[in-house]
């Protein structure tokens, strides 16, 4: 089973229970159990200050849908947004000294022959972080088989979870390593550095690709949750919105001339009266801000984020709105 975060439009987040099965010819499908709501705490009942237990409307529901399943299983599920102090010892009392198993090359190559080569670069860039990734994504390592036995739902959702991560740059780079950009500029030496390309054909490439994995019956047509709306998937129009939405939204601004030009984007985007509420996110005055190095920006993001993380005990929109103001300041500072 495993928890999926659905964004409403008026910008709340609804929860629900999924969980991935195999089907027919062993395809990996997914299926919907229990809607949560805005609110998941709602179905954790304390018990004194340091026990508690899950509502047991929730389990009658699974159970129902004839689910087997461990109650470990649905705990952890509830886990972050257990109160701070009942989490702390219960991860702690959680806690296993039991090792895992080691798997040869070979062994892992046989248990992973099947994982998509998006899923794959995906995976490599949020490993790695580097946009050369085009053999490393070839290999058999071990933090592939988090991809295993899982649903295209399930896949999305846990990809999703790390991208939520990425700064803006980061974002920019994955979307170019996570698409084959750079094998489209091969053999030149500087294809691994999306600056150096004409974006023209970056965004050629990409829309190419997209247009691909859209018709691709082994990424999306197994397993994938149905949507009403014709035209792309949501798993690829996110992609689609973030690149020309989000990356690229800020026209050129000729700073030598002072006049805007048409048809190009910048990077980094120019600074805005809404920076104002980015600042207070991150618990800083405008001075501050522009007296900080990158580093110590930087670091003040990774203090607060641990602060505000919901896993660390803090509040869920309080850490988004964190990570949105984040990836907009560190664009002034790149």
């Amino acid at each position: 089973m495993y928890l999926v975060r659905q964004r409403q439009k008026d910008d709340s987040i609804k929860y629900l229970i999924r969980y991935s099965y195999q089907g027919e010819s062993d395809t990996w499908l997914s299926k919907s159990l229990f809607n949560l709501g805005h609110d998941p705490e709602e179905y954790i009942v304390y018990v004194g200050d340091r026990a508690f237990y899950i509502d047991p409307a929730v389990e009658e529901a699974i159970s129902s849908q004839g689910v087997v399943y461990n109650y470990d299983e649905l705990e952890e599920l509830f886990m972050p947004f257990l109160e701070p102090e009942i989490r702390r010892v219960v991860e702690q009392f959680g806690k296993r000294g039991g090792k895992r198993r080691r798997y040869s090359k070979a062994e892992l190559a046989a248990m992973q022959k099947d994982i998509h080569p998006f899923d794959r670069r995906r995976l490599c860039f949020l490993k790695f972080c580097d946009t050369k990734i085009d053999d490393l994504s070839n290999q058999p390592f071990s933090f592939f088989n988090i991809l295993l036995n899982k649903s295209r739902d399930e896949i999305e959702q846990v990809l999703e979870d790390m991208e939520f991560m990425l700064s803006l740059p980061e974002k920019k780079k994955y979307l170019y390593a996570i698409f084959d950009i750079p094998r489209r500029f091969s053999p030149r030496l500087t294809r691994f550095i999306p600056e150096a390309q004409d974006q023209d054909l970056i965004d050629k490439y990409l829309l190419e690709e997209i247009c691909k994995l859209d018709q691709d019956s082994t990424f999306l047509n197994q397993g994938a949750v149905p949507w009403k709306v014709r035209g792309l998937h949501p798993y690829l129009r996110k992609y689609l919105i973030q690149y020309f939405d989000v990356l690229y939204k800020w026209p050129i601004t000729d700073r030598g001339a002072g006049h805007r030009t048409t048809g190009r984007k910048v990077w980094p985007p120019p600074a805005t009266s809404s920076d104002e509420k980015h600042f207070k996110a991150m618990g800083i005055s405008a001075n501050k801000f522009s007296r900080m190095e990158k580093k110590e920006f930087i670091l003040l993001f990774r203090r607060k984020a641990q602060e505000l993380h919901p896993d660390k005990g803090g509040d869920h929109e309080a850490f988004i709105t964190l990570q949105q103001a984040y990836q907009i300041l560190i664009c002034r500072k790149t």
